[in-house]
């Protein structure tokens, strides 16, 4: 079942993975969504994230979920600290063999989106390696930061530089809807940059989940908690999911919306 989700040929095939992987259709694009891998300890116990490293579990459907929710964006957001974290990150929607180009063809032909993403980088402290992947891949990189670190650190910067009073992951999203003209933007921050979203006036309007589901996850692996699978589960209105076994492991992919 596995090889037959990421084995990829046209729009058509991902539009039917993506309703085998989440258990219904991605029909729509929201105008933020957020996207996490997580490991549910205990059932009340707030949902922890994975890192990315050699310690995590590995999971072709994890890897294609977080493509698929790529692929449908006008823009994604990471953080500076992600660039330090993890050197080799790329977006490139051919990562896989198996996926050619689908999802470049599902991006064009079922969303009408021809341009890469924009790739908005938030960083207060400015310190960003140019050389990495994301300014030399696919993707439009464009670094949202503060007035001093824009003037000071990222003069040389081989993109556009927003520079902001007071930048943030709400502030960035805004950026990108008023002055990028972006009707879908997908978030990949880590927790502690992301969890400021879930706070009211709630901005994110779908939550695509990736929860591991065995007992036991390496500590180096493991990194901050952010929602209660419970707790999220209250404030969206729909929600649609499906359990997957890769070899030994097993996976659950939610999309709940508002």
């Amino acid at each position: 079942m596995v090889a037959s989700l990421v084995e990829l040929t046209d729009a058509a095939s991902v539009d039917r993975a993506a309703r085998a992987l989440f258990g219904g259709p991605l029909d729509t694009r929201p105008a933020v969504s957020h996207s996490f891998a997580a490991w549910k300890a205990e059932e009340e116990a707030p949902l922890t994230t994975i890192l990315i490293n050699e310690h995590s579990p590995k999971s072709d459907l994890d890897f294609l979920a977080l493509h698929i929710a790529r692929a449908r964006a006008d823009a994604i957001i990471i953080t500076g600290k992600i660039l330090r974290d993890e050197p080799t990150l790329s977006f490139d929607l051919r990562a896989d063999p198996r996926w050619g180009d689908a999802l470049l063809n599902w991006r064009e032909r079922r969303w009408g989106l021809c341009d890469p993403p924009w790739l908005l980088i938030l960083t207060g402290r400015g310190d960003i390696d140019f050389s990495h992947p994301v300014f030399h891949g696919w993707g439009r990189p464009l670094i949202f930061t503060s007035d001093r670190a824009a003037a000071r650190k990222l003069a040389a910067a081989p993109c556009p530089v927003v520079s902001d009073e007071a930048p943030d992951i709400r502030r960035a999203i805004e950026h990108l809807q008023l002055a990028r003209q972006c009707e879908c933007v997908s978030i990949e921050a880590g927790p502690s940059t992301a969890r400021a979203l879930y706070e009211r006036p709630m901005v994110v309007k779908e939550l695509l989940l990736s929860v591991y589901l065995e007992h036991s996850l390496d500590q180096r692996a493991q990194g901050e908690p952010l929602v209660k699978l419970s707790e999220v589960r209250g404030v969206f209105r729909s929600e649609t999911s499906a359990t997957h076994r890769e070899g030994r492991q097993h996976w659950s992919f939610y999309r709940l919306r508002r």
